[in-house]
């Protein structure tokens, strides 16, 4: 099946474009759903929620872009409201301090290449709640500090400051670590 053909499907409510989307992105999209959300029960309720809100919005998608955009920023977005739900006081976390002028972390520039994936997801996983948001939603997902800005209602200066902060952090724990 073409991914327009299986639009096309899931329009017309047909279980088989459903099985076929599912099987394509599933682990893709948990994987998603994972890096914003730790706990693994939670997530997969985040996950299953993800696809609710897909089936019942693919009226919704106009064409414009990839399909795979438009679906990942739902299942972003699902992690997201989970968060907001989950902590009660939003992402940032402030409680840190500042980073003193000039401090870029304490590890060696060498030290990711040594790291398995396993041990970057540890590491990126033990950042507070803001940070690792911030770092998903730049880093990873690739979205502006304007965007990250509006989808998380905090000041754009924040999501710059939230994303350092987390580079820096990260860069510490790695270099604890080697």
């Amino acid at each position: 099946m073409t991914i327009e053909s299986i639009i096309d499907g899931l329009r017309r409510g047909d279980s088989e474009a459903r099985r076929e989307l599912y099987q394509r992105y599933a682990t893709a999209m948990f994987s998603l759903v994972r890096r914003y959300v730790k706990v693994r029960a939670a997530a997969e309720d985040v996950f299953h929620d993800g696809f609710v809100v897909l089936y019942t919005k693919i009226g919704d998608y106009r064409g414009e872009g990839s399909f795979e955009g438009w679906m990942k920023r739902i299942f972003v977005n699902a992690a997201l409201n989970h968060l907001r739900q989950s902590s009660g006081k939003g992402f940032v976390d402030n409680d840190i301090g500042d980073l003193p002028p000039g401090r870029t972390g304490g590890a060696p520039p060498d030290a990711l290449a040594t790291l398995s994936d396993e041990e970057l997801r540890r590491a990126i996983e033990s950042l507070p709640e803001g940070y690792r948001t911030v770092l998903n939603l730049h880093a990873v997902e690739g979205y502006s500090h304007a965007e990250i800005a509006q989808m998380l209602d905090i000041g754009e200066t924040t999501s710059r400051s939230q994303y350092l902060r987390a580079k820096a952090r990260l860069a510490e724990i790695i270099g604890r670590h080697h």
